[in-house]
C-alpha cells in the first residue's frame, strides 16, 4: 500500500501524463487540420481553377462543368498525394 504522503503525488504524476497525451492529440489534429486545408486550396486554385465547381473527397479532386443543360457534369479528375 502506498503511504498516505505519497498518494498526491502518484496522482500528480497521472494528470500530468494524461494532460501531455492530450496535448499531443490536440497538436496531431491541428496539424491535420492545416493538412487538408492545404489539399483543398490545391484542389480549388491549382487544379480546378478554370471550372465553377470542385469537390475534394479523400485525395481525389473532383472538376465539375455545366453543360448544355445547365447540369453540372465532370470535368478533370485528378487524385492529389
Amino acid at each position: 500500500m502506498v503511504e498516505k504522503n505519497n498518494r498526491w503525488k502518484i496522482i500528480a504524476i497521472i494528470f500530468i501524463a494524461l494532460f501531455g497525451l492530450l496535448l499531443l492529440y490536440n497538436i496531431w489534429g491541428i496539424i491535420s487540420y492545416y493538412n487538408e486545408v492545404e489539399k483543398t486550396d490545391i484542389c480549388y486554385y491549382d487544379v480546378c481553377n478554370e471550372y465553377p465547381q470542385a469537390i475534394l473527397e479523400g485525395n481525389i479532386c473532383s472538376c465539375y462543368d455545366y453543360d448544355l443543360t445547365g447540369d453540372l457534369i465532370v470535368s478533370k479528375t485528378k487524385i492529389l498525394k
